[in-house]
């Protein structure tokens, strides 16, 4: 019998100093674009006009242009991989309640894609 392969949820998560900025569930925006794009070979093949705008993917360039331009909040970039189960909600929630060990957690099981962390060696000056 084959096993079951579990989903796993596909996150993008930028914060500063100041706390979690924006989180993009990457699933629901790659689901919305498959959707378009099944749609979209439909009504070409089919003839007719497709009158649906394409969905906005996150503005990853401008997530890294306000960083950098940003630069004395400390922004950090990051995609993560969670257990199916588990929400945007939940990370939001988790980021409220102990926005310490998530953003930990996220740098070590996760994918940076843009980080102006403050060294130890800056702080303690």
């Amino acid at each position: 019998m084959p096993s079951k392969k579990l989903k796993s949820n596909f996150f993008l998560a930028v914060w500063d100093i100041y706390g979690l900025e924006s989180l993009f569930d990457l699933n629901k925006h790659n689901k919305e674009l498959e959707d378009y794009e099944k749609d979209l070979m439909w009504k070409k093949l089919s003839g007719t006009h497709v009158n649906k705008l394409k969905p906005k993917l996150p503005p990853l360039e401008i997530l890294f242009l306000r960083a950098r331009s940003n630069s004395h909040r400390h922004y950090e970039i990051y995609s993560f991989t969670t257990d199916h189960n588990i929400k945007e909600s939940d990370i939001r929630e988790w980021f409220t309640k102990c926005p310490q060990e998530a953003v930990d957690w996220i740098r070590v099981n996760g994918n940076k894609f843009y980080s102006d962390r403050q060294s130890i060696q800056q702080v303690i000056k």
